[in-house]
């Protein structure tokens, strides 16, 4: 409803124009009609760089560029597999430089172990100082002297008598 009152209005706006204004205007006289519009009402200007993102377009070409680089690379790998009968590919041909130092080091270890020898032949070859039956008797005689100290001596530890177990 209230859009048919505006609809109206306009039709009455319009009549009111042409019967009251234009007719101040002689028809001779058109520079009403002959005027140009001053408002601006076309699309603003879109500029390239405001739709198209060139970097990423570049480094979206760049990794394609790299992956069927990578994909021209197993072709060959694989054509070159394809094409052999599955032997080894892959021998190490490294040689080891001779090292300057070698012979000089090979001396000094024979010296070593040459002095080890002798070494051990002088342990093998000695007495043992230690008599563990001497230190025995000397254990027994410093128990003697703590036994006649104390109030209660020690009771001497008889050994044990092993029972035998009859298993029938």
């Amino acid at each position: 409803m209230y859009e048919k009152v505006i609809e109206f209005k306009w039709i009455y706006l319009i009549k009111l124009f042409h019967d009251v204004i234009l007719s101040h205007f002689p028809p001779e006289n058109d520079t009403l009609f002959r005027s140009k519009q001053m408002v601006d009402n076309k699309a603003p200007r879109t500029y390239l760089h405001c739709h198209l993102n060139m970097k990423k377009i570049q480094m979206e070409q760049e990794r394609l560029m790299e992956l069927e680089r990578d994909n021209r690379l197993l072709v060959s790998r694989i054509a070159r597999t394809m094409g052999t009968k599955g032997g080894l590919d892959n021998w190490n041909e490294y040689q080891a430089k001779p090292s300057v130092n070698a012979d000089l080091r090979n001396r000094e270890l024979v010296k070593i172990s040459l002095e080890n020898q002798a070494i051990l032949k002088k342990i093998n070859m000695t007495k043992s100082v230690y008599d563990h039956r001497t230190w025995l008797d000397d254990f027994k005689v410093s128990r003697g002297y703590v036994n006649r100290l104390l109030k209660y001596p020690e009771q001497p530890i008889l050994p044990k008598q092993h029972k035998i177990l009859n298993l029938v």
